[in-house]
């Protein structure tokens, strides 16, 4: 899959963050904790941990060049104390090389874009210290009305073929009650699994396009030719005026699911 595109991303930086803070409001941070982030992106949310925690070490990982460059960037521009806790480095969260333990594993909005969620939970209890704490958030909006209309369109005959196999990332993602039934077999406890939606006002669906262009439509746009991309676009945009009944302002209603839990004391 192509490279991401921060300055794309980060164009509804303040909708993007609403989860984040949310977690926030929740978390209780010990000052001298170890944070390991995975998928940490351009590392906004990994300084901000390590900065409510005074005495902490953070590991931003990420699988994109262009974040892990952009999180480096802002490092170089941190006050001298807190930079020198800070470390950011490419790599797969699916398999990173990470040696030593932390007290705190950290994942916002990346765990959906991979499958075998078992497998990797397990291997980031494995990294976890005894009553370590796991905080992880994605997306699950598969059934919202834009996703919809993105897997109908993908498997009509125009683009079936070129498009087989590509599907929405949070069509990864299960439900709270398997999640909670996961990590309880894989070995955590104090475990909390639920829904959050979240509602971002749009001006249209041109906006939900937008929002969606740096994240869901960038598998569908890499399956395709360069000039079949904009005609898919231009599809679903009028798909999403239909389904939404408007061209006009419309809330995007977002649902994403938290993990919470901790590592058993063995």
């Amino acid at each position: 899959m192509s490279d991401w595109n921060p300055e794309l991303y980060n164009r509804f930086r303040s909708y993007r963050a609403e989860p984040f803070r949310a977690i926030l409001a929740r978390l209780d941070l010990d000052p001298a904790e170890q944070i390991a982030d995975f998928g940490c992106g351009s590392g906004e949310n990994t300084v901000e941990l390590a900065r409510r925690a005074p005495g902490s070490r953070a590991l931003g990982i990420d699988s994109s060049p262009a974040m892990i460059e952009r999180a480096n960037a802002a490092k170089a521009e941190l006050a001298e104390e807190l930079a020198a806790r800070l470390e950011f480095r490419l790599g797969d969260l699916a398999a990173a090389r990470v040696c030593g333990h932390f007290s705190l594993i950290f994942s916002n909005a990346a765990l959906h874009w991979v499958a075998d969620h078992r497998r990797i939970l397990a291997a980031w209890r494995d990294l976890l210290c005894r009553g370590g704490k796991l905080v992880v958030q994605m997306p699950a909006n598969h059934e919202e009305t834009a996703q919809v209309a993105l897997t109908a369109l993908a498997a009509e005959p125009r683009w079936r073929d070129a498009l087989r196999g590509v599907a929405v990332p949070s069509a990864n993602v299960g439900t709270p009650a398997q999640y909670s039934r996961m990590l309880a077999e894989i070995g955590f406890d104090n475990i909390d699994c639920y829904y959050q939606v979240f509602a971002h006002l749009m001006n249209g669906p041109d906006d939900v396009v937008q929002w969606s262009r740096s994240t869901v439509l960038r598998p569908f746009l890499d399956a395709l030719a360069k000039d079949q991309r904009e005609e898919f676009v231009a599809q679903w945009q009028r798909r999403l005026e239909q389904a939404y009944g408007t061209a006009g302002p419309l809330t995007l209603h977002f649902r994403r699911i938290f993990l919470w839990a901790r590592r058993g004391r063995n």
